[in-house]
């Protein structure tokens, strides 16, 4: 099992005579003591590194007194900074409520800050960041799934472009690029029904807390039947995390005590926009709502039971330990309650919280010491993953540039491919007649596996502010030798397969091409052929004009355009 360390920074000094039906503004923050408090939350996060941690994992949030670190990416710079060899990791960005390629370059520098030790991760957020920040919460899901694509693209492709509902990106290449190729699967909290499904289709990691065993058990399931039986791969261990909050002392009863006090301040701390029984309209479907709402009445009634005092410290901790919120004891005991927890849930990574609520710089730091010493060293032989089986598949591979041809127009200084009647590609010559015209067209194929053993596509770049488009050069000519009618249709498009996808990049004269400087226009439109797409240039003449001969040695093509191979195998 790897195991990382995380905290979440909550405010240390709010009244304890707030009631959690408070709204907590920050008239009660104290600067003074936030600034003492992020050098105790660093020092004890860093140390992480030196017991033996696997990485470290930062996390931000909104608008409250339970999470004071509202730019995650700042504090994993600070860390990458303290740190030499340990992962620090991002759970998450909420890039649904930031531009998605600020996010991805973010993700890159911080890649490269750390020499390739980054994790990135992401959530959707919480209901009161998104009412605070006046956003549509009937848009979350769609607003999260678009931004992260268009991150990902950015992160593993050269050129990013993109047109969806809420962003719309031309061309864009983001430097730096990340050290790490393939770049490594996002982790994402997956609690409700569709976020479950999203991580599946995306093969990302899937991470759950504050919910008992027996949940995470049940998400994690759900996530490996949608992964086998919709998307065809079977997660492991290392595709799913369990994140517990936790307080180790060397005296059971004592450190029962101080973890039921940490925990129910942090429930405190997190006050009524957070901990409202009413679910914001459109964040969650639902079905999702009643699937995350099941357990809640045991927060609810845990943090009722604290602020009415009537539960003794044990039948309280009992109760967080059971829910999955808090667990405290000694090292043995907790040790005994995780390994049951990671082999019922299955996850193969552990994330551990020892700073909860009001916690002490010096309970945190003697917990981590206890739990390194005497938990971690048991933990190390859960949930082992099989050889060759970690995050199986991710679909996040980067994509290799190849130099295929320096032949043609240099219409791209970067441009590495040209489609022409004698490439690889070619299939052949098509002729139909009917309606009066006839229409000769070179067909080419895109292959589905390249020779080297690698998927491949073809893209041809459109029109943009900076240039024109993708050069295509055309000269036709009769078998006689003479050159065609001006008014010759001439259509470049590709399609998949059944003729899916279609996609027109050229449509205009012969005459264009006549009168062009060494007969070259600009394609009109971008265009992506992947695996077993067709690409398809065609010209069409009425039934009464001389036809051109396509095999004529001066009749050519030539077509400027990017070949890209996916580098399995990196």
């Amino acid at each position: 099992m790897k195991i990382f360390a995380f905290e979440e920074i909550t405010y240390p000094g709010l009244p304890r005579n707030l009631g959690p039906e408070m709204r907590i503004t920050n008239r009660y923050c104290d600067p003074q003591l936030v600034v003492q408090h992020y050098r105790e939350h660093l020092e004890e996060l860093a140390r992480a590194e030196d017991y033996g941690f696997d990485g470290i994992f930062v996390n931000e949030h909104h608008f409250t007194a339970s999470n004071n670190n509202p730019d995650c990416n700042l504090t994993a710079a600070i860390l990458i900074d303290r740190t030499k060899n340990c992962h620090i990791g991002v759970i998450g960005n909420i890039i649904a409520l930031r531009h998605p390629l600020a996010v991805a370059e973010e993700f890159a520098m911080l890649d490269c800050l750390s020499g390739g030790r980054f994790i990135p991760g992401m959530v959707r957020g919480l209901p009161a960041e998104w009412v605070s920040y006046n956003m549509d919460p009937f848009t979350a899901r769609k607003r999260f799934a678009e931004a992260y694509h268009i991150i990902h693209q950015a992160l593993t492709q050269e050129l990013v472009d993109y047109e969806g509902d809420f962003w719309n990106i031309a061309h864009a290449s983001i430097w730096p690029r990340p050290v790490q190729n393939p770049f490594p699967p996002f982790w994402m909290p997956a609690g409700s029904l569709e976020s479950i499904r999203f991580a599946a289709e995306n093969r990302l990691v899937a991470c759950q807390t504050l919910q008992p065993t027996i949940v995470l058990k049940q998400c994690f399931d759900e996530y490996r039947r949608i992964a086998a039986e919709e998307f065809g791969w079977n997660p492991g261990f290392n595709n799913f995390a369990g994140l517990r909050f936790m307080h180790l002392g060397e005296d059971h009863r004592k450190a029962v005590e101080e973890g039921v006090e940490m925990f129910s301040y942090l429930m405190l701390s997190i006050g009524r926009p957070v901990l409202n029984p009413a679910p914001l309209p459109g964040f969650n479907t639902d079905q999702s709502y009643k699937h995350r709402r099941a357990n809640a009445d045991d927060v609810f009634s845990s943090t009722a039971a604290r602020h009415n005092l009537k539960s003794s410290e044990a039948d309280q901790a009992t109760k967080f330990k059971d829910a999955g919120l808090m667990l405290s004891g000694n090292p043995e005991t907790v040790a005994e309650w995780l390994v049951e927890d990671a082999k019922a849930a299955g996850y193969g990574n552990l994330i551990v919280t020892f700073r909860v609520g009001n916690g002490t710089h010096k309970q945190a730091l003697k917990s981590q010491e206890l739990f390194a010493k005497y938990v971690m060293p048991i933990l190390r032989n859960v949930n082992v993953e099989e050889t060759g089986k970690v995050n199986e598949g991710f679909a996040a591979i980067p994509l290799e540039v190849r130099s295929a041809s320096s032949n043609g127009l240099p219409f791209y200084q970067d441009s590495n491919y040209t489609l022409s009647p004698d490439v690889v590609e070619m299939v052949g010559v098509a002729r139909n007649a009917e309606n009066g015209r006839v229409t000769l067209a070179w067909e080419m194929q895109v292959a589905r596996i390249a020779e080297d053993g690698n998927p491949t596509q073809i893209i041809v770049p459109g029109p943009a502010p900076e240039h024109k488009g993708c050069a295509i050069q055309l000269r036709l000519v009769t078998k006689d030798g003479a050159e065609i009618a001006d008014d010759a249709t001439v259509v470049l498009e590709a399609s998949g397969p059944d003729n899916a996808d279609k996609q027109m990049m050229f449509e205009g004269h012969y005459k264009q091409f006549a009168e062009a400087p060494d007969h070259t226009v600009a394609a009109q439109m971008r265009g992506v052929a992947r695996n077993d797409y067709s690409i398809r240039l065609s010209i069409s003449i009425p039934s009464t004009a001389a036809e051109p001969d396509l095999e004529h040695e001066e009749s050519t093509f030539q077509i400027k355009c990017f070949k890209h191979l996916l580098t399995l195998s990196a």
